[in-house]
């Protein structure tokens, strides 16, 4: 019998030069990646992604821009080996995109478990080069989704 695929949330947060936030693995050296976290019981994928981005990067003023509308999955490889994910084939997420104009020098990384050594603003095409590969496919899609949001937003708000 297959392996059930664990949902989560996944934010990327952008700011008005239209950087995104990304966050560098603190148990895998520069495997850089968006906030993302599961989804608990009796939590709809938002409310989990507005927690996650509280936890994870200490961000609790984020506008929500966009609900990706499709959930993206992928596989674990046979590698990544952990108590946590054993029981998982990989990972079902609902992403949402968030406005922020803050600095990553604002994050607080601390709130919760600490998953990130550091955070900073990169271009959104570049994360597909800063993430692990085997998430590449999803960050893709993001990339394809997100970039025309990000540009109508902040064209939008001038």
């Amino acid at each position: 019998m297959a392996k059930p695929y664990r949902k989560c949330a996944g934010i990327v947060i952008f700011n008005a030069n239209g950087d995104v936030l990304v966050g560098n693995r603190i148990q895998t050296k520069q495997s850089w990646q968006f906030p993302q976290g599961g989804i608990d019981p009796g939590e709809t994928a938002e409310q989990a992604g507005i927690r996650e981005l509280y936890e994870e990067v200490g961000i609790q003023n984020a506008t929500l821009v966009y609900e990706h509308p499709n959930w993206l999955f992928y596989d674990f490889p046979d590698w990544l080996k952990g108590k946590k994910i054993n029981k998982f084939q990989g990972q079902t997420q609902k992403w949402f995109l968030f406005y922020w104009n803050g600095q990553a020098s604002d994050c607080n990384l601390e709130i919760h478990e600490r998953e990130f050594s550091e955070v900073k603003f990169v271009p959104l095409k570049s994360t597909i080069h800063l993430v692990i590969d085997f998430k590449r496919e999803v960050y893709a899609s993001i990339i394809e989704s997100f970039s025309p949001k990000i540009e109508g937003y902040l064209n939008n708000t001038k």
